[in-house]
């Protein structure tokens, strides 16, 4: 087996249709598996996916979240690469081929993984690589959570990748990876429950000596945050995310780092409070600040 697609899902079914449609009816020349994880949905995917003959389907009786979902789906893999996909992706043109040629072409270049210029629906470039977070990466969230309005009027439009560039780490939307990178350095972290989790992975990729990519002749849509439904005022997200930055920090960055980082998040205190969230989520949001200062 060439290469092994693993697509975790939970209650998105149509979407993960999509995107299952989309990789069959544009994968060729490779030889490929779908492992398809779902995470405990509750809106007919189980009736649904198990039927289908094109996938492996995998159900899980908790939701594991993203990380322990695609491990749990490696498991079951054969591929020589292993191609971390979204539900909430569309292909363009032959990317899965494209990744594999590539890495069979660069086989002498110390690759562990590929990703993409993700576009969305609307074909504009959006968030696909980033460098290693520190302090000023993560001042910018805070930033963007405590100054909303502010953030949407200065952010700055991703800017296309035109040409084949190194980078930190890759999103976990699309990436494309050796098998023998994973089977030396493992897959994701399961202190992780969603978020950074591919950010660290690719952490242990880089202390490994291993490269990260991103080329320009795969093409895919990701539908950003359609994966996920966002409750109104609801601050689960920026729990789940805080919660998943903390461990990043204590896995990746110094003692003293990982406190000034802590201090910053000061700065979300005064719009917790004045959210319309439930109590219970200020609260906990506010309480899990505290706890990492001290």
């Amino acid at each position: 087996m060439q290469v092994s697609i693993i697509i975790v899902t939970y209650n998105t079914l149509q979407m993960t249709k999509e995107c299952i449609d989309s990789v069959v009816d544009k994968t060729k020349d490779v030889e490929y598996e779908i492992i398809l994880v779902d995470n405990a949905s509750s809106d007919g995917s189980k009736e649904f996916f198990e039927k289908d003959i094109r996938i492996k389907y995998v159900y899980s009786e908790e939701n594991l979240g993203f990380g322990r979902a695609n491990n749990l789906g490696f498991q079951y893999s054969a591929g020589k690469y292993i191609f971390l996909l979204n539900s909430d992706t569309l292909l363009i043109n032959n990317a899965i081929y494209d990744f594999w040629k590539y890495m069979e072409e660069k086989a002498d270049e110390n690759l562990a993984c590929l990703g993409c210029q993700l576009v969305n629906a609307d074909l504009r470039p959006i968030h696909s690589s980033g460098a290693f977070p520190g302090v000023k990466q993560f001042a910018d969230r805070i930033f963007n959570f405590t100054f909303w309005e502010l953030y949407r009027v200065f952010k700055k439009e991703e800017k296309p990748i035109l040409h084949d560039i190194d980078v930190d780490y890759i999103t976990g939307a699309d990436l494309f990876i050796r098998r023998t990178v994973i089977e030396q350095c493992g897959m994701f972290d399961p202190d992780f429950f969603m978020y950074f989790e591919e950010t660290e992975m690719q952490y242990r990729f880089a202390k490994a000596g291993y490269k990260r990519r991103i080329i320009t002749e795969p093409q895919i849509i990701h539908l950003v945050g359609a994966s996920y439904k966002k409750k109104n005022h609801s601050l689960k997200g920026v729990i789940r995310e805080m919660k998943s930055r903390y461990i990043y920090c204590q896995k990746t960055k110094s003692t003293l780092t990982g406190k000034l980082i802590a201090v910053m998040h000061l700065l979300m205190v005064p719009r917790v409070l004045l959210s319309r969230a439930p109590l219970c989520e200020r609260k906990e949001l506010i309480y899990l600040i505290l706890k990492n200062i001290i």
